[in-house]
């Protein structure tokens, strides 16, 4: 097996481009995932409905799985997404033969790793290709950067969101099979191969607007074409049970004028019309000013009127900065039948009283609430005894988030010993204890950039 590296710094500044080339006049860009938890088969399947895709991207990071990458590095885990070797198992072989570029975020902390991961994968198939990085580095105050194998992100598991330049810039290089970011704004992921193969420059604003438009649609995953929308009450969304299973995850048809069309494999289930995608598009918050949809078919959807901020260009960039907010501990157990709201109010109680014993003031610090009664409630529901007695299956759950790490453990203790100490009928114990981590928000003027190139020839 040869392999060859390739790497280059440089900072955040926006610089046109030189002379693009206009490589297609329509690309086709697939979402393979919408969030950490989307389902690799599901990827598959579009890869093999729709033959035309040039690019299918697996957006799979948000700020919650930032921090838990962070804490698992941190700890001497991955810094990347551990289920990469998944993906790329049962995505690899289709896409390569396809000549389909696999764009993903799941590098995360340590996209570097992930590439060596994929490179991994990808020679136990026997299969040759090409894995490109892009990723934030640390420059020290000489200006010298350094490209370490494990911690690629600045000090401190700070992180910055990257646009699509980084992204266009690999793509332009390296023509990888494989391209594996850190953090980048979620709409970057899929505005960058519009702008590689479709010759956009930076200033091409309008262009870029309808860009970034398919891009927050596409992001959205299934939402996008019937998950998450079902529901039996509107007979616009009663989707049935085989529909429902065949969903379709989203693709895009979009020409170098900046014609957008988001579509789904053609004789799929869900639904792809205005009210999903108005739907995600409110969710995504964006300015939505000017912009329509006219369903085309059953599966195609016509979107324009995205126009561009007054002020496109920003001068400072978002950095995440992981801060450490305590130790959080939690339980729970369900209760039914008669008078089953009681017996969860008095097993509340007794958790508290007993925490009271071993660390006095700390059940200050413990939220608690019934799911099934007032879970869903910005205030408790107090003593309505009619709200009581309508309830006949509800699960008691207690949150608390401490200083010490032996305050949640002794949380999780306490809850446990409701199995024998607590009022009858409890069952089904669930207890944990964890490390919180928040993302911490702040501008930056700087940021500085890597990008790398590494072929894997295996025969």
């Amino acid at each position: 097996m040869e392999k060859q590296t390739y790497e280059e710094i440089h900072d955040c500044l926006i610089k046109p481009r030189i002379n693009p080339q206009r490589r297609k006049d329509k690309v086709y860009i697939g979402c393979g995932a919408g969030f950490g938890g989307d389902r690799p088969m599901a990827a598959k399947k579009l890869l093999n409905r729709v033959k035309e895709l040039n690019y299918i991207v697996l957006e799979c990071l948000a700020e919650r799985t930032l921090a838990e990458r962070y804490q698992a590095m941190a700890s001497g885990g991955d810094g990347y997404d551990s289920n990469i070797s998944e993906w790329m198992s049962l995505l690899l072989p289709l896409a390569v033969d396809r000549g389909t570029c696999i764009i993903t975020n799941m590098g995360a902390m340590d996209p570097v790793s992930a590439r060596e991961k994929v490179l991994e994968v990808a020679s136990s198939l026997g299969i040759r290709l090409s894995v490109a990085v892009a990723h934030e580095v640390f420059v020290n105050e000489s200006g010298s950067g350094s490209l370490p194998e494990k911690l690629v992100n600045m000090e401190g598991g700070v992180s910055t969101y990257l646009g699509a330049a980084p992204i266009v810039a690999c793509l332009e290089r390296y023509q990888p099979n494989v391209l594996i970011t850190s953090r980048v704004a979620d709409a970057a992921l899929f505005l960058a191969p519009m702008v590689y193969e479709l010759g956009w420059n930076w200033d091409d604003l309008e262009l870029l607007a309808q860009g970034s438009l398919a891009g927050h649609l596409l992001e959205c995953g299934c939402q996008l074409t019937g998950g998450y929308f079902m529901h039996p009450a509107d007979k616009n969304r009663n989707l049935s049970f085989p529909n429902l299973l065949d969903l379709s995850l989203p693709y895009a048809e979009i020409s170098s004028s900046g014609e957008i069309c988001v579509m789904k494999a053609e004789g799929s289930g869900g639904i792809l019309n205005f009210g999903t995608c108005a739907e995600q598009l409110l969710y995504e918050v964006v300015d939505f000013r000017g912009v329509t949809f006219q369903p085309l078919s059953r599966s195609k959807v016509l979107c324009i009127g995205a126009k561009p901020s007054a002020h496109p260009v920003p001068d400072k960039l978002l950095q995440l900065i992981p801060k450490h907010r305590g130790w959080k501990g939690w339980g729970e157990i369900s209760y039914v039948g008669y008078e089953c709201v009681k017996r969860a109010k008095a097993a509340e109680l007794l958790v508290r009283s007993w925490m009271e014993e071993a660390f006095p003031g700390v059940s200050s610090c413990v939220l608690s609430y019934i799911i099934g009664l007032d879970s869903l409630k910005a205030t408790s529901i107090g003593n309505h005894l009619s709200s009581w007695r309508a309830s006949e299956d509800i699960r008691l759950r207690m949150d608390g988030l401490f200083q010490e790490k032996k305050h949640a453990q002794q949380l999780a203790k306490e809850f446990t010993a409701l199995y024998t100490n607590g009022p009858a009928g409890g069952g089904g114990i669930s207890t944990g204890v964890k490390k919180e981590i928040f993302l911490e928000k702040q501008l930056s003027r700087t940021c500085f950039l890597a990008d790398r190139g590494k072929a894997n020839r295996s025969q």
